[in-house]
């Protein structure tokens, strides 16, 4: 008579650790922060992710929050943080495009079973195309006063 063998009970998972993605749980990971600003007349609030990411869930990060300061900047006093959080934020990048592609790390339960699509380019967004077109008809405004001024003396 043959025995079964004792069913193998599979590892424990356990959640990630530094150096793995805290999204997805992909390695290799950078500890970073990414910020957005929403401006609002005089208020302004200031929202940020922080944390181990792997390289496509922080170029997803990256964008996301870049693209949330393009589109929300512009309403209020905070407009002129817009180019220091942009500015901040791309240096912020640096570490996250320097590391390898994600690779899956057994044995760790994440939120996400793999890394983030980064999306489109932050060009492509709708915060740059809005930007885009705000920094535009400023420009004319100004630009267009200017002239007025300079031909009335």
């Amino acid at each position: 008579m043959t025995t079964m063998p004792a069913p193998v009970p599979p590892p424990a998972l356990r959640p990630p650790a530094d150096g793995e993605c805290q999204f997805c749980g992909s390695h290799p990971a950078a500890h970073v922060s990414f910020q957005s600003m929403t401006s609002i007349v005089i208020l302004y609030v200031v929202s940020s992710q922080r944390g181990w990411m792997c390289r496509s869930c922080g170029l997803a990060m990256f964008r996301h929050y870049s693209n949330k300061t393009l589109l929300a900047g512009w309403w209020g006093v905070g407009v002129i943080g817009i180019p220091i959080f942009l500015g901040i934020d791309r240096f912020r990048l640096r570490r996250i495009l320097r590391l390898a592609p994600p690779q899956p790390t057994p044995g760790v339960a994440a939120s996400l079973p793999a890394p983030l699509d980064p999306g489109k380019p932050l060009i492509q967004r709708p915060g740059a195309i809005v930007s885009l077109i705000l920094v535009t008809v400023l420009v004319l405004v100004i630009g267009c006063g200017a002239l007025a001024f300079a031909t009335s003396e």
